[in-house]
């Protein structure tokens, strides 16, 4: 969906919809912000736990249902990756680019390190989850990080 004219501030002494104030529009931009992470939050998660449960043959579904689902699951979150690119303003796409980043700069040498201490018999071998979480953890740490500098001033 397009953004709607009224959400679009080209400048702050511009108000492209006087019936609304600038409290009032932020107000609603927060809203279906937090409305996109709550759908795709929730829906990554469900699409996780179905994908578990027909992996680990609980449902007991053929594999051509686990690779449309996995398929399903990957176009969702491109479709709601994009959904919300379009829906954001420039500062809460620069916040996500450099927390992503730290995220990947993270996974990089979490699992570059653990990998050279494994292979030298210093640490187990590598969990693909202690990375995964690791990762996720220090990319919402920079996320708030961000935030909070961003509020603080």
């Amino acid at each position: 969906m397009l953004p709607r004219k009224e959400d679009k501030m080209n400048s702050p002494e511009t108000n492209t919809n006087p019936s609304l104030s600038g409290e009032d529009r932020l107000r609603r931009r927060r809203r279906r912000i937090l409305a996109v992470w709550i759908v795709t939050i929730g829906a990554g998660f469900l699409g996780g736990i179905a994908l578990g449960l027909a992996a680990g043959g609980a449902l007991s579904l053929s594999p051509l249902f686990f690779w449309a689902g996995l398929a399903l699951l990957a176009v969702g979150a491109v479709a709601s990756s994009l959904w919300f690119m379009r829906r954001v303003d420039e500062v809460e796409v620069f916040d996500n680019l450099w927390a992503s980043f730290a995220g990947l700069l993270a996974h990089m040498l979490i699992s570059a390190g653990w990998v050279a201490a494994a292979a030298r018999g210093l640490a187990p071998a590598p969990d693909v989850l202690s990375v995964l979480l690791a990762t996720l953890v220090i990319t919402v740490i920079a996320y708030a990080g961000l935030k909070l500098r961003r509020r603080l001033g």
